[in-house]
């Protein structure tokens, strides 16, 4: 698996409070840890058990240099990350309220300096029997480039739309699957409301646009996933969401990982599905091991509910 996207260095807030005056935020406390898309996929997924190689850029600093730790630590192939000298590595200023992660600064540093040719070597031996996996945080020529090139090659390209603005109709049609959450499936679509049909007719929507196939995903509502001529939806754990930070991540790897491992769709969601939940259950990144996994999504139920197509 071949995993392209960003690697930022993470300030986690909690308990920011409005300024007195003209003064600065205050926040109770706070932590650092290596972060980004990219970073934190290619972190879960070897951790979940897949040989995974990661190409990106971090700047020639501290934070690049932990940054690189991070994902070494777990046993992602770093070698097609450059560092990239006179640019500081990405950053993100997050404030934690109640569960869900704000982004409140977010400078992309080096992120933004990715090139095709960073890229191209990292896919030159990949065949139909491997995987592209990347947000769509990437430049977006690059992003246009990959989807060309899983297209062209029949290469499977497994892509998170964040942020969906970034996403052509093109790049949508070339992947075998995109994992937008309830925000991103509005934008994508164009459906929004509080309607309990606009998740379902939002999936019908994407699908109706060339996507392949669509998991959208509703937090403690399970996933909505379809592709021409189904739609189901896939329960998930039941859990108390401390931290979101990188949920989506950990749901993309826990699909790829069990789709390379010949899972079928509903069952390598089932599988995603626990792994993103187990995330949430905890505070800030939480990286769940495949044992962790295994026993969770035991407590899942097997059933899954056939939706109108």
């Amino acid at each position: 698996m071949v995993v392209i996207g960003g690697l930022n260095m993470d300030l986690h807030m909690f308990g920011i409070r409005p300024p007195a005056h003209d003064g600065p935020l205050v926040a109770e406390h706070h932590f650092l840890e290596p972060g980004g898309k990219g970073a934190n996929l290619a972190r879960a997924a070897a951790r979940l058990g897949a040989r995974v190689s990661l190409v990106g850029r971090v700047g020639d600093d501290e934070f690049g240099r932990l940054c690189l730790d991070s994902v070494d630590a777990d046993g992602v192939d770093s070698s097609r990350v450059r560092s990239t000298p006179g640019e500081p590595t990405g950053f993100v200023a997050i404030e934690l309220r109640q569960g869900k992660h704000h982004s409140i600064v977010f400078s992309s540093g080096a992120n933004a300096r990715l090139t095709w040719d960073d890229v191209a070597p990292a896919l030159t031996e990949l065949s139909p029997h491997d995987m592209i996996v990347s947000p769509a945080e990437l430049p977006v020529p690059v992003l246009e480039a990959i989807a060309r090139e899983a297209s062209d090659r029949g290469i499977p390209f497994f892509l998170d739309p964040t942020p969906p603005g970034r996403v052509s109709r093109d790049v949508l049609g070339a992947a075998t699957v995109i994992t937008p959450d309830r925000g991103e499936g509005e934008d994508l679509s164009g459906r929004s409301g509080t309607s309990h049909l606009a998740p379902l007719l939002a999936v019908q929507d994407m699908l109706a646009a060339g996507c392949g196939r669509v998991t959208l995903k509703l937090g403690e509502e399970g996933v909505i996933w379809g592709e021409p001529g189904r739609i189901e939806r896939v329960p998930t754990l039941g859990v108390e969401a401390r931290d979101e930070t990188g949920a989506g991540d950990v749901f993309m790897a826990g699909l790829a990982v069990r789709r390379l491992e010949g899972a079928e769709w509903s069952d390598a969601i089932r599988f995603a599905n626990a792994a993103s939940a187990i995330s949430v259950a905890n505070t800030g990144l939480y990286l769940p091991t495949r044992d962790e996994v295994e026993k969770a999504v035991v407590g899942i139920p097997s059933e899954v509910e056939s939706l109108p197509h």
